[in-house]
């Protein structure tokens, strides 16, 4: 009697310390929210303002907006959109008119595919610095300036959108650190869901085969084509980085730089050239 008595005692002991957990894990960091007060539409509406794509009963707010910033954060935003469109009509759409009337013209024949190849060659080679200086203009309106003003309407205090990703020497680096809250999310929910039954190397094969189908519906709806070119693209990336892992090449950052942005510039006006031309 005694010894059922203790082991009694013993399980309403771990059921109050459960309890205890599970009042923490409902309620938010800074102690304000406790579900299921935050099942409100005020609450998932401020979750689909604030830049952030994992959700949190409840973020960590700025005092006050910073209005300066807020004004100069959209004037820049349409500043980069008038430079954007000078690039694009200057520099870009012209190159891909002139190769899809070349090609049109070489279409039957008997020289077509060395024609072909020899034409795409051309045209990656016209585009690499003003498609280059497209991806940073873009970047910066979407991850400088829309996201910056987004934060600072909803007060949100987490302004680390991306890292020093130009600075990276793989592309297991750039994917943390270009897009940091798409990272955020596929960690939380895709990486750290299925490390526990694929292992280590499993998750990460996962996380970029879903991060490839979801950029490859991005070159879809933009070009409206369905190539596969991204999603190769982008799971070719995972040899890459266990090649720049090696003993030979692991280490020699300025090498590996030098190798990022040589895939980097090459890679973004052979994906244009690709997508548009075939």
């Amino acid at each position: 009697a005694a010894a059922t008595a203790q082991h009694e005692c013993d399980s309403d002991d771990e059921i109050e310390l459960l309890r205890d957990a599970l009042a923490r894990e409902l309620t938010s960091p800074l102690g304000h929210v406790t579900y299921p007060r935050n099942l409100t539409w005020a609450n998932y509406l401020d979750f689909l303002l604030c830049p952030t794509l994992c959700y949190e009963i409840e973020y960590p707010r700025k005092p006050a907006i910073n209005w300066t910033s807020l004004v100069s954060k959209i004037v820049a935003v349409f500043g980069c959109i008038f430079l954007l469109t000078i690039t694009s009509e200057d520099f870009i759409l012209p190159v891909l008119a002139d190769a899809e009337a070349r090609l049109a013209s070489i279409a039957t024949t008997a020289a077509a595919p060395s024609e072909t190849l020899l034409i795409l060659a051309e045209t990656i080679s016209w585009l690499l610095f003003p498609f280059m200086l497209t991806f940073l203009l873009v970047f910066l309106v979407i991850f400088e300036y829309v996201l910056g003003a987004m934060a600072e309407i909803t007060r949100f205090a987490d302004r680390r959108f991306y890292s020093d990703w130009w600075n990276s020497t793989d592309w297991m680096e750039f994917s943390r650190e270009w897009n940091i809250p798409v990272h955020a999310f596929l960690r939380r929910h895709v990486y750290s869901a299925s490390r526990p039954f694929t292992g280590r190397s499993g998750a990460t094969a996962i996380t970029f085969f879903i991060s490839a189908i979801g950029h490859e519906i991005v070159m879809a709806s933009i070009t409206k084509k369905l190539r596969g070119y991204g999603f190769v693209a982008q799971m070719l990336q995972l040899p890459i980085v266990v090649l720049q892992r090696t003993r030979w090449v692991r280490g020699r950052r300025t090498l590996n730089n030098v190798f990022f942005w040589w895939s980097m510039i090459m890679g973004l006006s052979m994906m244009c050239a690709l997508y548009v031309l075939l």
